[in-house]
């Protein structure tokens, strides 16, 4: 009997899923070797892996311990053998040699090396350590110098080492050691690394002249490195998109693929005591949430997959693709030897061109990946994308390797729904409002974007059928490539009428949505305002509202600065230069130059727990932003040549007071779970609360310690970081994040809701971005309308009462005395929020 087409299909998901597997293997092979076996790879790499990495984080302490111990004994007249070894290892810090030992014993124990060629390893490494050390002491430059080269060349050759070391030796720092020397310092090195860990050990083996003593890992060292890289190999997969329906979740432990995936569980939480408590849990609207995301079909959008692969093989960058070449480095300055100030700025500038284009790269590699998988996928009728919650519920598509709907710009842009509807009237007048909104005419009301589309109607036409040789308007968009799948399906509207079939996801954003959140639940009328959670003509802008009180502040600002720092309190020279740079960044944002752009990143960050320090560093990215715009746009600096990080430190401190001043309950409520947050940090527990969906939510950050190292190895500087992790609850941590993991927590639930209330409606296509809805232009105005209800339907209860009982249960006695009531509710009347139409929008 022949296969029915679905059994094709599940035959083919399941060849797609071991492809996966396999694809992932081959990757983690390609690009971190495994040296015992048939991959060519060099000495120093199985410490690079992930096992090995362990491995010395599991180690170095004790060993530093132990190395330590030695050298105190032998230093005092103790016994011991090989006391010549005290004297390289008393050279370096214990954590040094212990890391530096670790490290030759671990690569040499899986090439089965002799003792005598790991001693000597061991031995060069620990001198060349702190060879370098003394040589950084005696010569900075040089040290820089050095440092800089074996950089460039990688492993340096025999000739460079050799001019390496009489640089060593005319500044002192050279150490000379005999071999035998050497020899016992390594064995030492060895032994106490092996004595004090129990995983290696000295076996006589096989040679061509009788036996050899070889380092080995013991066999259950072997076994355990076997087991972590084959879990490695297994946990990477190069996840895809499913030609069938993905598997429904109906357990915390099985669900999306149709093949189990180890350690792959419906949420994303560490802690084994969460997983067995979500066991017992009835959470069936919860389930019935993420089934139905997952549920949507998709498929390639091929008109998108062609223009974009014209471009990238054309080596173009048109639409925000990455550039095919390196950015050049920049030109030395001419008198480089005279002026310092040029170097500088120099050398600042090529940093920046350095860090650039890693980021380059990594965007080429992603872009290569995706457009291999969208022609993959191209010719499939559905495609369908398994999804999983993070720890507070929100949504995420397990495959992300390609196209994938909560991709960037060109991720999105490849995937259309599978099945379309026809537009219609409603349609055609959503379509042109998303239209609108990709070219980011988004802050006027929605009769104003529909005209601006249908006054743009030809050059979006033109940029339809013509997206390469025409007049190129889409690439004129916030989202380049979203716009030109916007513009292809607008020709079609202008072609057939409003019936024709459309395949695009139109999407409806929050604004502000963590604003809102908070808004709703305190039923703050000022806030909700400010969020359009009130109906108004035309959409509120926050950012903007922020921005002007930020700029009214600053325009009125006459006042002398604050106190200088103690450290220059007592230098008349330098607190003069103090009082006129903080003038002058004061002064520098005069005159309207605070703009909705600088505002808005450290606004949308409020509510997620944004320090002042980090309002400073977005607004600082912003001006580079704004002024790398400018500088290719021929015209001055944002701020005319003042200091950006001067003026943005400044303007950190204005902007974090107008932000409280504009959205004033929602700071009182994060500061009231901050407070919170930190009584239960005192019972060293951690905070579960439910969401109004019935998803339980566990914040646990757990303690841990981290040590970095300065190490010397192959010719160049590395500083590892040893980290250790512990059971204790971080308080800092915990009350830093409750606020944002508590609003993403209830952003969560209500996308969940949503989702469920669009498929008792029947619409069941979604692109889902946490705060963005998507659907077909047709369902878009149902959509809005649940948006608003379920929205509503969520906070007509005391969320935020209901998570204080819920608290309370948890502490003792004494401490739940001491939770404080939540702050006062305000006037707000929620079942406004139904008649605004701008709530996501």
């Amino acid at each position: 009997m022949l296969a029915t087409p679905f059994r094709d299909k599940v035959a083919r998901q399941i060849a797609l899923e071991d492809e996966s597997r396999a694809l992932g293997i081959e990757r983690y092979r390609k690009n971190r070797p495994l040296p015992w076996r048939d991959a060519v790879s060099t000495q120093n790499e199985e410490a690079e892996l992930p096992p090995g990495r362990t491995l010395l984080k599991l180690t170095v302490e004790p060993v530093a311990q132990a190395i330590q111990e030695f050298v105190e004994r032998i230093n005092s007249g103790g016994a011991g053998r090989r006391p010549i070894a005290s004297k390289v290892l008393g050279m370096v810090e214990p954590e040094e040699a212990a890391y530096l030992t670790g490290r030759v014993v671990v690569n040499a124990a899986v090439m089965d090396a002799s003792l005598q060629a790991a001693a000597f390893e061991v031995a060069e490494a620990l001198v060349h350590h702190a060879e370098m050390r003394a040589m950084r002491q005696a010569n900075k430059a040089g040290y820089k110098g050095i440092i800089k080269q074996n950089e460039k060349v990688g492993r340096p050759s025999a000739k460079r080492k050799r001019a390496q070391r009489d640089i060593l030796s005319k500044e002192g720092a050279a150490i000379e050691l005999t071999q035998t020397e050497k020899l016992h310092t390594g064995v030492k090195a060895i032994e106490l690394f092996c004595d004090t860990t129990g995983l290696f050990t000295l076996e006589d083996v096989p040679a061509p002249r009788g036996t050899r003593l070889t380092l080995r890992p013991t066999e259950a060292c072997r076994q355990w490195l076997e087991r972590q890289h084959a879990r490695c190999e297994v946990l990477e997969p190069l996840h895809m998109p499913m030609v069938v329906r993905p598997r429904r979740w109906r357990t915390p432990n099985v669900g999306g693929y149709l093949r189990r995936v180890p350690n792959k569980r419906m949420v994303k939480q560490w802690s084994p005591a969460f997983h067995e408590e979500l066991r017992w849990v009835d959470m069936d609207e919860v389930y019935r949430s993420l089934n139905n995301v997952q549920d949507t079909p998709w498929r390639i959008n091929t008109r998108i997959l062609d223009v974009m692969r014209q471009v990238w093989d054309g080596g173009g960058s048109l639409g925000g693709l990455p550039r095919r070449e390196d950015i050049p480095m920049p030109a030395k300055p001419a008198d480089i030897e005279q002026n310092p100030e040029a170097v500088q700025k120099w050398k600042a500038e090529a940093a920046r061109t350095h860090t650039a284009n890693a980021q380059l790269l990594s965007k080429r590699l992603a872009v290569s990946q995706r457009l291999w998988l969208a022609t993959k996928f191209k010719d499939e009728e559905a495609l369908y994308f398994p999804h999983e919650f993070d720890f507070r519920g929100r949504i995420y598509p397990t495959p992300v390797s390609g196209p994938h709907p909560q991709g960037d710009d060109s991720a999105k842009a490849l995937l259309e729904f599978a099945d379309g509807m026809p537009l219609g009237t409603e349609g055609v007048n959503w379509l042109a409002i998303h239209i609108a909104n990709l070219f980011g005419v988004d802050k006027v009301s929605f009769e104003e974007r529909i005209e601006w589309t249908w006054a743009n109607s030809e050059a979006i036409v033109d940029s339809a059928y013509d997206p390469l040789d025409g007049r190129r308007f889409w690439t004129t968009a916030d989202s380049p490539y979203s716009a030109l799948a916007a513009c292809f399906e607008w020709a079609g509207y202008i072609r057939e009428g409003e019936g024709f079939v459309s395949h695009l996801p139109v999407a409806l954003d929050g604004s502000n949505s963590g604003l809102q959140h908070f808004s709703a639940m305190l039923r703050d009328p000022v806030g909700a305002a400010a969020v359009n959670l009130i109906p108004s003509e035309k959409p509120q802008d926050v950012y903007m509202q922020v921005a002007t009180a930020a700029q009214r502040f600053v325009d009125a600002d006459e006042s002398g600065p604050p106190p200088p720092p103690d450290a220059i309190a007592d230098d008349p020279r330098k607190v003069a230069e103090y009082e006129a740079d903080w003038r002058a960044a004061r002064d520098a944002w005069k005159n309207g130059r605070i703009t909705r752009k600088i505002a808005k990143r450290p606004c949308m960050t409020y509510c997620y727990s944004a320090t002042r320090f980090g309002m400073q560093g977005m607004i600082l990215q912003t001006l580079r932003e704004i002024d790398r715009e400018n500088d290719e746009a021929g015209k001055p600096p944002h701020l005319m040549g003042a200091d950006n990080y001067k003026a943005a430190m400044y303007l950190s401190h204005v902007l974090w007071e107008a932000i409280s001043e504009v959205v004033s309950a929602a700071s009182e409520a994060m500061a009231w779970l901050r407070d919170v947050a930190k009584i239960a940090s005192e019972a060293s527990q951690p905070v579960w609360w439910t969401t109004p969906m019935g998803l339980p939510v566990l914040q646990a950050y757990r303690a841990s310690s981290s040590k970095q190292i300065d190490i010397h190895w192959g010719g160049r500087r590395i500083q590892p970081v040893l980290r250790q992790d512990s059971d204790t609850i971080d308080k800092r941590a915990q009350a830093n994040g409750i606020a944002p993991n508590f609003v993403h927590s209830l952003d969560a639930a209500h996308l969940q809701r949503v989702v469920n209330a669009c498929a008792d409606a029947g619409i069941r296509h979604l692109a889902l971005i946490h705060d963005s809805f998507g659907t077909h232009a047709a369902n878009a105005g149902l959509l809005s309308r649940l948006l608003r209800s379920t929205f509503v339907e969520q906070y007509t209860p005391n969320v935020l009462e209901q998570f204080r009982q819920e608290l309370i249960r948890q502490l003792p006695a004494d401490l739940a005395a001491r939770v404080r009531p939540i702050p006062p509710l305000g006037s707000l009347d929620l079942s406004v929020v139904e008649e605004s139409a701008y709530v996501f929008a």
